[in-house]
């Protein structure tokens, strides 16, 4: 966990202070304009190609999950990563668990996933944006925020339609389809019908488009750090049985729409300001000691 602390604080260094902060409220308020944003974008003929990828990436994914599952799950014994979910109850609230957090190495790649992992990293921003009154990065961890509610709701509506079961509790090959599952046996069977698409991977590949989009110049770490992030849960929820293969280029696609349209919420980056708007840095300490220096 430290690491990936120490990777968030790196990232909250780099802020611009060019914008008027968001309202909270914008969170939820926002969510028809980001969701007009990414349909439009998602179903114009721009966008054909990219449903060919998907389309195509699922159906190759799907003819050989059962030989991919088999293989990452032996791949996760050799390890010494093993075939369970070892995530541990952390706070509950009125008999519901509320927050569930990592024991050992593959709860630990399961977790870099989890919706309290990447609401973390928003609050993050939120919390630098707010002790430093920097609304640039106030506004990138209110995008981050608004992301993962517009998104989700998406995710769900998919999930609750196609009904697809997890590997772990799969009665045929590949797993059943049992379309449109009534809301309680949703909830309470959720591994028998919310296989696809991944809400993990499509959460993380939001909080890093975001984080793109808002810090283009910082790429050249961010793409690397993001491939490697992904790939490792990507891995974990097939070892672990939580997910087919074939349920992440659903995922990863929805991700990065979301993500964009988040980041519509304000026009102005930092890419766009002009030289005389932009702000200048000073050396400051963060988390660990690490510093960071940047001039505009």
């Amino acid at each position: 966990m430290n690491i990936i602390l120490v990777f968030v604080c790196f990232l909250l260094t780099f802020s611009v202070m060019a914008e008027e902060k968001l309202s909270f409220k914008t969170i939820f308020t926002e969510v028809p304009a980001s969701s007009k944003w990414a349909f439009d974008k998602s179903f114009s003929k721009e966008a054909l190609p990219a449903w060919g990828a998907i389309a195509g990436s699922s159906v190759a994914l799907w003819y050989y999950d059962e030989k991919i599952y088999s293989d990452f799950q032996k791949r996760g014994r050799d390890w010494g990563i093993g075939n369970e979910d070892n995530t541990s109850s952390a706070v509950t609230f009125g008999g519901q668990e509320l927050l569930r957090l990592p024991t050992d190495t593959g709860s630990f790649l399961y977790f870099l996933g989890d919706g309290w992992m990447h609401a973390g990293i928003g609050g993050g921003f939120l919390m630098k944006g707010q002790i430093s009154d920097n609304a640039y990065a106030y506004n990138t961890g209110m995008m981050i925020w608004h992301g993962m509610v517009v998104s989700t709701i998406y995710n769900q509506i998919i999930k609750r339609s196609t009904g697809r079961e997890s590997p772990n509790v799969s009665t045929s090959e590949r797993g059943s389809w049992n379309l449109f599952p009534s809301f309680n046996e949703y909830n309470s069977k959720t591994a028998n019908y919310d296989a696809v698409p991944s809400g993990h991977v499509m959460t993380a590949t939001l909080t890093f488009t975001i984080i793109s989009e808002r810090y283009p110049e910082y790429n050249k770490y961010t793409y690397p750090i993001a491939g490697v992030w992904v790939s490792a849960l990507m891995f974990q929820m097939v070892n672990n049985g939580v997910h087919w293969a074939s349920d992440y280029p659903l995922g990863i696609a929805m991700g990065y729409v979301f993500g964009k349209a988040a980041t519509q919420m304000t026009k102005t980056s930092s890419t766009d300001l002009k030289d005389e708007e932009k702000t200048s840095w000073r050396l400051q300490p963060t988390f660990n000691g690490i510093y960071a220096v940047k001039n505009f």
